[in-house]
Parts: structure tokens; C-alpha cells; sequence
């Protein structure tokens, strides 16, 4: 089995996970627009983005007949970053800054899908995601000493980004898992904390 083919495999088993838990989370009761609420959609995005991923990988990437279905992966990491921009704002900011960042979320939505649509680059989506992970991580360090803050949070935020520094350096030494499906297996840890962190966000609107 060629390690394309395993990239394939893990993909499709961290999107199982996280749909599994987005599903779980999406029943919990919430208000509508909460931080809770977005962070439903934020997992619920997560695990769409991993199983388009999956896809990519096992059908189109060997062909380089990729656009289509990258491109759509890609819109779905900006939506998914923008439900983590609004969980960030309803969970620690106070309403009318939150009506400001709601502007901000969707300008920044619309001009990452645009630039997606016309550039042939990754990094456009790591640049557009990066600020706002970090941003979030930055608030729950802050927000620990009065209870809005979460280590379980931090944590999967910390897995998430060596996840993602691993696949960056191209770490190749447990081939035939190469550094893509290393990624997805370090990140299925990452997942469930921010599931668990996510069922203690607010979820009053």
C-alpha cells in the first residue's frame, strides 16, 4: 500500500472522529450564535474539511486533477475559521465588539475565498487560519483566571499546531506514514480535547 493511499486512510479516519464528535456536540443544548454554537460548526467544518481531504488524496491528487476538489476544501477551512473567530469573540469579548468582529469574520471570509479561488497556495489558508488559532489560544491563557479560559482548550490547540509544524518540516520517519498522515493521526488527539473544551464554552448567546 503506497503512503498516498495510507494519507488517504487517515484522513478518512479523523473525519469520522470529528463528525462523530461535532455530532455530539450540535446535540448539546445551546443558545443559537453562542460560542457553543459556533464551535458545533467549527467541529462540524473540521470533519467536512478532513473528509474532502480523504477524497483528494485517494482520488485526485496522483492525477494533479486537483482544483475543484481542493478549492472546495479550502472555502470549507475559511468557514471553519471563521466559526473560531466567533467562538473567540462570544466567549470572551462583550457584545458590541462582538457585532465589530462579526464585520470583520465575514469580510475576512469573502476575501480568503477570492484569493483561494485565483492562487495555487496553501499557505494562503494557513496565513488566513494561523492569526486566528493563535488568537483564540492567546484568550484562553488570559481568560484561566476568570474562568473563561480552558487548559483542556489549550491543549488541543498546542497538539493542533505540532501537528501542523510536523507536516510543515515534511517529517517522513514512520514511513509509510508520511508527514500528511502523521498529521492526521497526531491530530485526532488534538480533536478530542477541542471537543472537550468546546462542551464547557459558553452557551448562552
Amino acid at each position: 500500500m503506497t503512503s498516498l493511499a495510507i494519507t488517504s486512510i487517515t484522513n478518512f479516519v479523523l473525519a469520522g472522529e470529528v463528525l462523530f464528535l461535532a455530532g455530539s456536540m450540535t446535540g448539546t443544548k445551546k443558545a443559537r450564535f453562542s460560542a457553543a454554537w459556533y464551535w458545533s460548526g467549527m467541529m462540524l467544518l473540521l470533519g467536512l474539511g478532513a473528509l474532502i481531504g480523504g477524497v483528494d488524496h485517494g482520488f485526485f491528487e496522483a492525477s494533479n486533477e486537483r482544483y475543484f476538489v481542493e478549492r472546495a476544501n479550502w472555502i470549507v477551512l475559511g468557514a471553519m475559521t471563521f466559526c473560531v473567530l466567533m467562538t473567540t469573540s462570544k466567549q470572551f469579548w462583550p457584545p458590541r465588539l462582538q457585532r465589530i468582529v462579526l464585520v470583520v469574520g465575514v469580510v475576512q471570509f469573502a476575501a480568503n475565498t477570492i484569493v483561494v479561488l485565483l492562487i495555487d497556495s496553501f499557505l494562503d489558508v494557513v496565513l488566513n487560519y494561523a492569526p486566528v488559532i493563535l488568537l483564540l489560544l492567546l484568550m484562553n491563557f488570559l481568560g484561566l483566571k476568570n474562568g473563561t479560559g480552558s487548559w483542556t482548550m489549550i491543549a488541543g490547540i498546542l497538539i493542533l499546531l505540532a501537528a501542523s509544524a510536523i507536516q510543515a518540516m515534511g517529517v517522513d520517519a514512520f514511513m509509510p506514514l508520511d508527514h500528511n498522515g502523521l498529521y492526521h493521526v497526531i491530530s485526532m488527539i488534538g480533536a478530542l480535547l477541542l471537543y472537550l473544551g468546546g462542551r464547557r464554552l459558553r452557551s448562552a448567546a
